[in-house]
């Protein structure tokens, strides 16, 4: 039985971490500049120009350059609702989600990779079969790929880049994983995971078949690992002591980013600079974008509710 969970996720926090939609966005053209966007369904700086930002929404992929130059990646056909999108290593982009209304992919999209940096996606696993609004990549192994299926189908791993997945029968984990909002792996060891839930925050070691309840007063909303040291990551935390947080022992302790938002807002999706010690940016289920040089001394705000701020 588990302990009571003094965690109160409100119905509009709820509505923010779970949304998601076919995409119903008419056409574009490749590199059309953003005046706004819909919903952040991802994160990532890119490894090899590392000053290069992607986000994806609900209407396709931006790419936001080292000038602050804001761009779609594709055209009509490719500007999916990506959901989880990353990057899974240098060359390959990562995602799941809904397809662009002039695509004739199937929805859901399964697991799809671009190698053209966005401008085109192509399936590669469960084509029609699951929509992962969580999927972690591991820091430092990105064949070991963990996601959780929008419809609470179960819990998959790749152990192959995301060709091939497994449903892992799971013990100790709450049954509904729809309630299941992020799952970060450890960058030293992939086999170890941490699951922010309704219930609170479960921890496996054995690369997510069994589980144990390790705080019932907090939960997490998004999670990242920030390099390939064992024990580093980042996720925002919410009930006691809510915030963005850092942790070098894997959630044992934690320390402040100094980034607490407003009312119901929370950050959904983590990027961190691949290069750059303490550079990151994140975006939130408002739709604001912060960044941070500093390891979180100071924060701007790049983007406000969808509209970025130039």
């Amino acid at each position: 039985m588990y302990k009571k969970v003094r965690l109160f996720i409100t119905l509009s926090l709820l509505v923010i971490l779970t949304a998601c939609a076919q995409n119903d966005k008419d056409s574009v053209d490749v590199g059309e500049s953003v005046d706004s966007f819909m919903h952040v369904h991802g994160l990532s700086y890119d490894p090899q120009e590392p000053y290069d930002l992607y986000l994806s929404t609900h209407h396709g992929l931006i790419r936001i350059d080292d000038e602050g130059q804001w761009n779609w990646t594709s055209s009509a056909e490719h500007r999916h609702d990506l959901m989880s999108f990353t990057f899974r290593d240098e060359e390959t982009m990562i995602s799941s989600g809904h397809p662009a209304k002039a695509s004739d992919f199937q929805d859901p999209l399964g697991v799809i990779i671009s190698k053209d940096r966005g401008k085109t996606w192509e399936p590669i696993a469960l084509h029609g079969e699951v929509d992962f609004h969580v999927m972690e990549v591991n820091a430092s192994d990105p064949d070991v790929i963990y996601g959780i299926d929008a419809h609470g189908s179960g819990l998959y791993r790749s152990t192959d880049g995301g060709f091939n997945w497994e449903v892992l029968e799971t013990k100790g984990l709450p049954e509904d994983f729809a309630t299941v909002f992020a799952l970060v792996s450890d960058p030293g060891n992939p086999e170890s995971v941490l699951a922010g839930t309704q219930r609170g925050i479960f921890k496996s070691e054995d690369g997510g078949k069994t589980w144990e309840l390790k705080s019932n007063e907090q939960t997490f909303v998004s999670g990242k690992g920030v390099s390939q040291q064992s024990g580093m990551i980042i996720v925002y935390l919410y009930g006691q002591s809510p915030g963005l947080m850092i942790s070098h022992d894997f959630g044992e302790t934690w320390d402040s980013l100094n980034l607490v938002l407003e009312g119901n807002d929370a950050v959904t999706h983590i990027a961190v600079h691949p290069s750059e010690e303490g550079v990151y940016t994140v975006g939130t289920g408002e739709e604001h974008l912060f960044q941070t040089a500093d390891g979180g001394e100071n924060w701007i705000q790049i983007a406000e509710n969808g509209k970025p701020l130039r």
